[in-house]
């Protein structure tokens, strides 16, 4: 009995909530990207979700990849978001480095042209053993291009940059002159927000240091 009890008021209280939709920035189309239950407007705004990168771009090749939206406001039962970052999968990077391949890990902390700051971490798989020397050269032409790159752009640019299919073949380009290099991936990136001050500051370390970042 008391458990039938319990049972019902577990269903009361969701049928209490009202379904969401989900609305991704003005700069990925204001489209209706994903839907969540909630019992008003307050407890939505600040929620995160990953959506598919192609329900946002509708871009098959990119479906390894999710976007991470923030809530900003609702109106009526439609919420608008934020970009917050996105994300590759981690069964995708371990199909890109596989035995006798060389990984470089790079870690950049850059701001945007409108002062958003955002770390963008970035994965390159070289077919065969590198020398240390190519190894760091590497590192930096490509924090380099992508600081040089995204410094010029407006937030909502670098957004769709980012989770584009161009950049990997932007920064294949860019340093090709040290190493051919096929397999390149934006494997996250992170808004940290409004900056302060106009500038940005690139981070690279080793690679055995950012394998678990």
């Amino acid at each position: 009995m008391v458990s039938d009890r319990s049972s019902r008021k577990a269903k009361d209280k969701w049928k209490e909530k009202k379904w969401y939709t989900i609305v991704s920035p003005s700069f990925f189309g204001e489209k209706e990207v994903a839907t969540s239950p909630a019992y008003g407007p307050e407890y939505m705004v600040g929620r995160k979700v990953e959506v598919p990168i192609s329900d946002v771009t509708g871009n098959f090749r990119r479906a390894s990849g999710k976007v991470i939206l923030q809530v900003t406001k609702c109106e009526g039962l439609k919420c608008r978001s934020d970009f917050k970052g996105h994300v590759v999968s981690d069964d995708s990077i371990r199909r890109m480095v596989r035995r006798r391949k060389d990984r470089i890990d790079s870690y950049l902390r850059v701001v945007t042209a409108d002062n958003i700051e955002m770390i963008v971490k970035t994965i390159i798989v070289a077919d065969s053993k590198l020398t240390s020397t190519m190894r760091s050269d590497i590192r930096t032409f490509t924090d380099t291009f992508l600081t040089e790159k995204l410094k010029a752009m407006i937030f909502g640019d670098a957004a769709n940059y980012l989770i584009g299919d161009s950049v990997s073949g932007d920064i294949a380009s860019a340093i090709k002159h040290i190493y051919p290099i096929r397999k390149i991936e934006i494997r996250k990136s992170e808004v940290l927000g409004y900056s302060p001050s106009k500038g940005e500051e690139t981070l690279s370390t080793e690679d055995e240091q950012l394998v678990d970042a």
